[in-house]
């Protein structure tokens, strides 16, 4: 009887109120998830919870939160106010297109800031057109030679791979002296096209680094092959989009525009297309990524082109994408309806997904073509990683 009177006089006193700097917060984790729950004096909003418990918001975004207060006595006649703050943590998706493209402009904004101090070249006489073909290099693909059995790849390799193929291209075509060169930028440039590492069209890819890291090394690799042809010959680029990048691609080609917007002897072509067209002299050039309509790009040479068509009598297309199928599948060099169709080769290695499927043996190599003002192929020349002991 005396514990029951006793439990009733408890019940019936105040709540113990917290002191000033105290309160409670609890934290719970399920998989990716965190929770957190506050009741305090002190903790007054979700931010102040969030601080409390040093969240880490460039991992996290919040999912819920709630906060709420009410007043209580404080056991002298008083009142106090206390609050309630809740709030569910989910991981970030990854950063948006918006952030894509930011990255991009910032890789490059210091030369953005700065016109051209590069001196108008003269145009050579030996009416030369030297055409490096970059295709495919796909930066942030990776490879581990351990579980493909070839080469390895990375953002770092291929930065060295790409960088160095072009600059002896580039030094080759130098001693030709061309009249004018043009840089074909084939699509695949970067290996993956959205936040969470998957192709345009959605397909997931193993990945070196984050998003922003693949465009800032890849960005700055390209530009430095531009920058380094315009130093020493008249320069057009040209850039088509991938079945990887297609986004990243046209975001890539307005920072090229922007980059070489006031130089001298850089032009980038401003065409939103996949397939494009460049001519000199007696020579018409067609450039795609090759995915789509292979078969079909003689024809729609003459129907897209058609007054160059008429024009040149020598007709080539450079073409990527069949850089990794099995060697009996590749047909590197074809004529069709008249027509040279060319597939140029990859300088990255086969990664897993490759590997497994026996699409492998094909050349690692970046090629580059100079033809004569009058038409015809003069020279082809091949850079590419040395072989592995």
């Amino acid at each position: 009887m005396a514990k029951k009177l006793l439990a009733e006089v408890v019940a019936k006193l105040p709540a113990p109120t917290p002191a000033a700097d105290a309160e409670q917060v609890t934290q719970t984790q399920s998989g990716d998830t965190l929770e957190a729950r506050s009741t305090s004096r002190r903790i007054k909003t979700v931010e102040d919870l969030l601080l409390h418990i040093e969240a880490d918001m460039s991992r996290f975004e919040v999912a819920q939160s709630e906060a709420t207060k009410w007043e209580c006595g404080d056991g002298d006649g008083g009142t106090v106010e206390l609050h309630r703050v809740f709030v569910r943590l989910k991981p970030r998706a990854g950063p948006g297109k918006r952030e894509m493209v930011e990255a991009m402009i910032a890789s490059a904004s210091k030369q953005l800031r700065q016109p051209s101090k590069a001196k108008r070249l003269r145009s050579s006489a030996s009416g030369l057109w030297q055409v490096l073909v970059v295709a495919d290099p796909h930066f942030g693909k990776y490879a581990w030679h351990k579980t493909t059995g070839h080469d390895d790849y990375d953002l770092s390799l291929a930065q060295s791979l790409v960088g160095d193929a072009a600059a002896e291209l580039l030094d080759i075509g130098d001693v030709q002296k061309p009249e004018r060169r043009t840089i074909a930028m084939l699509g695949d440039l970067f290996h993956y096209d959205t936040p969470h590492g998957t192709t345009t069209s959605g397909t997931p890819l193993e990945r070196d680094g984050r998003l922003q890291k693949m465009i800032e090394i890849g960005s700055d690799c390209l530009l430095g092959i531009i920058e380094r042809s315009g130093a020493t010959t008249p320069t057009d680029v040209v850039i088509v989009n991938g079945n990887h990048d297609e986004v990243l691609t046209w975001g890539f080609q307005r920072i090229m525009q922007e980059r070489f917007r006031r130089h001298k002897n850089v032009t980038i072509k401003g065409d939103y297309t996949g397939r494009q067209y460049l001519s000199h002299g007696n020579t018409l050039l067609g450039f795609a990524h090759g995915h789509k309509a292979k078969r079909k790009l003689p024809q729609i040479m003459a129907l897209e082109a058609s007054q160059e068509w008429s024009r040149c009598g020598y007709r080539e297309w450079h073409t990527g994408h069949f850089h990794s199928q099995a060697a009996e599948h590749q047909r590197p060099l074809e004529t069709i309806d008249a027509v040279t169709v060319r597939t140029a080769p990859a300088i990255c290695p086969p990664d897993d997904w490759h590997s497994i499927h026996g699409f492998a043996g094909s050349r690692q190599a970046m090629e580059s073509f100079c033809y004569r003002n009058e038409g015809g192929l003069a020279s082809i020349n091949i850079a590419g990683p040395r072989p592995r002991a």
